[in-house]
């Protein structure tokens, strides 16, 4: 398992406050120290390094995102994204100006489990800079998930705008009409069956191997070929909570609720 982050110099400050609180609550505990693995899609500065190498407990790695991971692709109509940026922007979505923001989401949405970096590992724990832990944890969730044979965790859902993915949920139909049998039979759908859901998670502990399945991977192909990363503001979290809540069922999903979480306004107390 390890404790990853994608981040950029500039938010050092941030970040070294999130490993912090994490350190102190658990990975700086009994025998813990779980490696942190670092992304930029720029190469981290020594000054970066070493900072962060000042308030791990464990192994730190620093990563660069390839081009092809981070670009836009070919299929994209560069105009009508430019234009995406321009409208987002004036009707004050949040970050819909930003194009830094679309390859984050996509990153997170369907690249993130392919690095090479996380090859040999199972199981991840999603840390953003700027975030905070207050709780001390007695036991290990990468442990827990693996002996309960759980496959995603969280413990908080916020609302995203809705303005910024319009289409994702009948792209989502269409792909679950093109591909029935991908279901779960145990899903849990009775929430977004007749909804435009945009609640996403803002805290994640997860099993790679589920993002790496087949069906989550044709899931974020065909959303991907659609565009709407670039031609909307589809966000990683609203991604990720249709693909748990259609292609796992309910018994292997956990709500943290013991992890005392803090992001901006946000706040998870347990």
């Amino acid at each position: 398992a390890a404790l990853i982050s994608l981040v950029r110099d500039q938010e050092i400050n941030d970040l070294v406050v999130s490993i912090g609180d994490l350190e102190r609550t658990f990975n700086n505990k009994s025998d813990h120290h779980y490696t942190w693995i670092f992304f930029s899609e720029d190469k981290f500065t020594d000054t970066f390094k070493k900072r962060v190498g000042e308030v791990v407990s464990g192994e730190a790695k620093f990563v660069q995102i390839p081009e092809e991971h981070w670009g836009i692709p070919e299929w994209v109509d560069r105009e009508r994204f430019a234009d995406s940026l321009e409208y987002l922007g004036a009707i004050g979505v949040g970050k819909g100006w930003m194009v830094s923001y679309r390859h984050m989401c996509r990153w997170n949405s369907g690249f993130f489990f392919e690095h090479e970096a996380l090859k040999d590992y199972d199981y991840y724990w999603r840390v953003e800079p700027d975030v905070r832990f207050f709780c001390d944890l007695d036991y290990d969730p990468f442990s827990f998930m693996a002996k309960n044979e759980l496959k995603y965790g969280f413990n908080m859902n916020i609302l995203d705008d809705a303005r910024s993915f319009p289409s994702l949920w009948r792209q989502t139909r269409k792909f679950l009409e093109q591909n029935p049998k991908l279901v779960h039979k145990d899903a849990d759908l009775r929430w977004i069956l007749d909804l435009s859901p945009g609640a996403g998670p803002r805290q994640e502990v997860g099993d790679l191997n589920f993002f790496r399945s087949d069906t989550y991977r044709a899931y974020f192909r065909h959303l991907d070929k659609n565009g709407g990363f670039f031609y909307e503001r589809w966000g990683d979290a609203p991604v990720h909570t249709l693909a748990v809540a259609l292609f796992l069922p309910k018994k292997d999903v956990h709500f943290f609720r013991d992890i005392g979480y803090q992001h901006g306004i946000n706040m998870q107390c347990p």
